[in-house]
């Protein structure tokens, strides 16, 4: 059995997902590559696709959010007729060859771009490979209600009407949760990950994330922090790959801030971090919850991010707060230990990390011709 993985190059969360997916089924002794959806349109594409992401979301938040909004408002972003959905779907030819020279049993789309192409592919064919798609925020974004996968994962039962409501089928449903790799299922130790990032044993550590791509007003929340911190607490800013960023706080000559370029060790500043306080990226997030983090999150980009930042809130899972309001509240936070600790057991509650697990065994039976009722299991 082999599964074809695709991902796309719009931030290091959906390559996240796969590398995940690609755990679990070599755990189950099936084979898998992973690849980027938007190479099927063309390299060129590809590059301008990610170039401008980025930079819209670095630079330009409030008209990113806006394009959002506009489109989860816009009963046709659905249409599998609209602009967006024909650009994307000319990928689903050179598609549908490498599906057929690499053999493939199943496809499992961790982004909507090629799960668009994977639809068109659908519609030009009929039968072809399993077709799983893996939504990775907690809410149904724009033209996803418009595919028409085989399994549609979602990251929580109570999503599922949703889903529904804006098109997908309900006995496609899985609420298996979004996958997190393996490291972050295993159980954190903050005076190990202290001593291995070479950071203070003593001392609070209040650590911002601003996801793969690096953005929000991170230098003017660590200056803050900077003032109003005690003796012997420390800062720690992971800024992806934001260069900008980086060097702008390293050139501020700071006592307690730390600036992290982009770092492999996330887990190991979750479990170091007093508070941890993040935008509300949906796999990022996730990610927190599995390992067990005091989290506070502060909604810079918008969006579907927007979306997560309202369930975690409303679950418990996380303390929120508006962008400026980002020091005070994490200052706030660490002299709150015992709320933070009912956090954190909320959060060990409800995050198992076995998404990418479930989601995996239920593609291979799905491949197998199994007949397993994957939405009771689900709750769905």
């Amino acid at each position: 059995m082999r599964v074809l993985i695709l991902s796309c190059n719009t931030g290091g969360g959906h390559n996240a997902v796969a590398a995940a997916l690609a755990e679990s089924f070599r755990r189950l002794g099936v084979s898998s590559d992973t690849a980027d959806g938007l190479g099927f349109i063309s390299k060129k594409a590809s590059r301008f696709v990610s170039k401008w992401h980025t930079r819209f979301y670095r630079r330009y938040p409030k008209l990113y959010k806006a394009g959002y909004m506009s489109a989860e408002s816009d009963a046709e972003s659905n249409d599998r007729d609209n602009m967006v959905y024909r650009y994307m779907a000319r990928g689903a030819r050179r598609l549908n060859r490498a599906i057929q020279d690499g053999g493939y049993d199943a496809v499992v789309c961790v982004h909507v771009i090629p799960a668009m192409m994977m639809t068109e592919l659908r519609r030009q064919c009929e039968g072809g490979p399993v077709f799983c798609f893996v939504a990775t925020d907690y809410t149904c974004s724009p033209t996803v209600g418009g595919c028409t996968p085989d399994i549609c994962v979602i990251p929580h039962e109570e999503l599922a009407e949703e889903f529904v409501s804006c098109g997908i089928k309900r006995e496609t449903l899985l609420a298996a949760g979004i996958p997190v790799r393996a490291v972050f299922r295993e159980q954190g130790d903050r005076a190990a990950a202290r001593s291995e990032l070479a950071l203070p044993q003593a001392g609070q550590h209040i650590v911002l994330m601003s996801g793969s791509i690096g953005c929000g007003p991170m230098a003017d929340i660590a200056s803050e922090l900077e003032l109003r911190m005690e003796k012997g607490d420390f800062v720690s800013v992971l800024c992806g790959s934001n260069r900008q960023m980086l060097y702008a706080l390293r050139h501020r000559g700071f006592y307690r801030v730390e600036a992290v370029s982009f770092t492999n060790r996330v887990q190991q500043y979750m479990d170091s971090a007093d508070v941890l306080v993040s935008k509300p990226g949906g796999i990022s997030i996730t990610e927190a919850c599995t390992r067990g983090t005091p989290l506070l999150l502060a909604d810079m980009v918008g969006g579907c991010e927007t979306r997560n930042q309202e369930f975690f809130h409303a679950h418990g899972w996380a303390e929120t707060c508006q962008p400026e309001e980002m020091a005070n509240a994490a200052m706030a936070m660490l002299g709150q230990p015992e709320q933070c600790r009912e956090l954190v057991e909320r959060q060990h509650r409800d995050f198992d990390g076995l998404a990418a697990d479930r989601i995996a065994q239920a593609v291979c039976e799905r491949c197998r011709g199994g007949a397993g009722d994957d939405r009771a299991a689900a709750g769905v």
